[in-house]
């Protein structure tokens, strides 16, 4: 008995030593992925709307605090969208005229560029530019 014992000790430690590490552990943390929408073609005073699978981001008139749902996309000043730690695989993207009329709704994949960290970290994505 006290034989498998070391045995089984013995492999554990030769097991860690040709891993070369010790397991990771990782902080309980969070990130936002985000993605620019450009929208200038439109002209400089146009609204845009974000939508994916978790729902969309306030349209003209509404209210911009942020959603309770997890993964529904959210507007920041400059334009961006944080969508929380989710990385959907396309979005719509409307476009609205200052006065609230919907110019354009189009479909567009969303290329994204995951983090290479150990505990992963924030994707990233290229800008979405719709055209008119």
């Amino acid at each position: 008995m006290r034989r498998m014992l070391a045995v089984g000790m013995l492999a554990i430690v030769l097991l860690g030593a040709t891993t070369g590490c010790a397991p990771t552990e990782c902080p309980a943390i969070g990130w936002n992925n985000t993605v620019e929408v450009d929208a200038s073609a439109f002209g400089p005073d146009v609204f845009v709307q974000l939508c994916v699978d978790a729902g969309c981001s306030a349209g003209p008139g509404e209210d911009h605090t942020p959603s309770s749902v997890m993964g529904a996309p959210m507007q920041n000043e400059d334009g961006v969208f944080s969508l929380s730690m989710t990385t959907p695989d396309e979005a719509t993207i409307r476009v609205y005229a200052a006065a609230g009329a919907l110019l354009q709704e189009s479909v567009h994949d969303i290329a994204w560029t995951h983090s290479t960290e150990v505990c992963g970290g924030p994707s990233s994505a290229e800008p979405i530019t719709p055209t008119p």
